[in-house]
């Protein structure tokens, strides 16, 4: 990639699939951006189009977006491809019809969970918008119950981080507690700590081949950020060297077998993060900062998804508001 200025813009040069892209930007671009700059580029020329089935054009699509998409999306678009009926994926493109699109969730819907299929019709749609941008897809999306998770208490973090003292993964849960991903978790090291702000700036994810990479950048822009961690943390960091030494999923395994040692409800190791937005909102934080630690993209986002209201929490605030009343009488 060769960049150059001219006057007041810069010029960019790339090669992709032999052919030459020639891009202008009002600034030093980063490497993501010529990469998504290049992919839109790509879309609108109509002389790039597939001619061939639905599998070519997504398999197509795919190479095209790789070096913008986190090695982990690559990954389930390639699981999804393979897992779609033969009858859908060798439908040339030039005739794919909204009603065979249907036809396909519709297959898909009879094994999967109403989430995954959303996510396979996510996939579908912007094949469908690339190169067939003249067809304007009306499909029906099955209902699902929309999945509440166990948010934990106070004291169930209390009893989860007494319990794990001294075990391999006692950093990792505090750290989970405090807002980070575990892929977040997994990739940070003492050299993303100073003094107790920790840098969030990596994560550590399957790719295509279903092996482990490091990203050098975060999930979004938004999670790209910097955290105060209490000193005890911070020292677990600098004793361990690293979030989590371990293979990501036995994070899991970890949490749930702690769990059930110690009689709590079962919850997800991303639950930390519900408990973490619920207990800062309750302390009465704003929810711009609850954002920027956890690394929310909006705060539609996390209101929706992870802003829970604590019942003890609740209760408290209900319990004060009775007792301002009964002062009035």
């Amino acid at each position: 990639m060769n960049i150059e200025k001219r006057g007041n813009v810069y010029r960019v040069r790339k090669k992709i699939d032999k052919k030459l892209y020639h891009l202008t930007f009002d600034h030093v671009p980063s490497k993501r951006e010529v990469d998504e700059a290049v992919s839109e580029l790509y879309a609108n020329n109509p002389s790039n189009a597939v001619q061939g089935t639905f599998k070519d054009c997504a398999l197509q699509y795919i190479a095209i977006k790789e070096n913008v998409l986190s090695p982990s999306t690559v990954r389930s678009y390639n699981a999804m491809v393979r897992s779609m009926s033969d009858i859908f994926l060798r439908i040339p493109m030039k005739t794919l019809s909204s009603a065979d699109v249907q036809a396909e969730i519709n297959r898909i819907a009879l094994k999967r969970k109403a989430k995954t299929v959303k996510n396979y019709h996510g996939f579908i749609a912007p094949i469908v918008a690339m190169y067939r941008p003249d067809l304007k897809l009306t499909t029906t999306l099955p209902l699902g119950e929309r999945y509440v998770p166990y948010e934990p208490t106070d004291d169930d973090i209390k009893k989860i981080l007494e319990a794990s003292k001294g075990t391999s993964y006692e950093l990792a849960l505090r750290l989970g507690v405090y807002g980070m991903r575990r892929s977040e978790v997994c990739a940070v090291t003492v050299d993303d700590l100073e003094g107790n702000m920790l840098n969030i700036n990596k994560s550590l994810v399957k790719n295509k081949d279903n092996k482990l990479v490091l990203k050098n950048f975060a999930k979004t822009d938004e999670s790209t950020r910097k955290i105060y961690v209490d000193d005890y943390t911070a020292d677990l960091l600098r004793a361990q060297g690293k979030g989590y030494a371990g293979y990501p999923t036995n994070l899991w395994d970890n949490l749930s077998a702690l769990q059930k040692r110690i009689g709590l409800p079962h919850f997800r190791f991303h639950d930390l993060r519900h408990y973490y937005a619920s207990m800062a909102h309750s302390l009465g934080i704003p929810d711009s900062y609850i954002m920027r630690a956890g690394g929310w993209s909006s705060d539609n986002v996390m209101k929706r998804v992870y802003r829970h209201a604590q019942a003890d929490k609740e209760r408290d605030m209900m319990k004060f508001a009775s007792q301002y009343i009964q002062a009035l009488s």
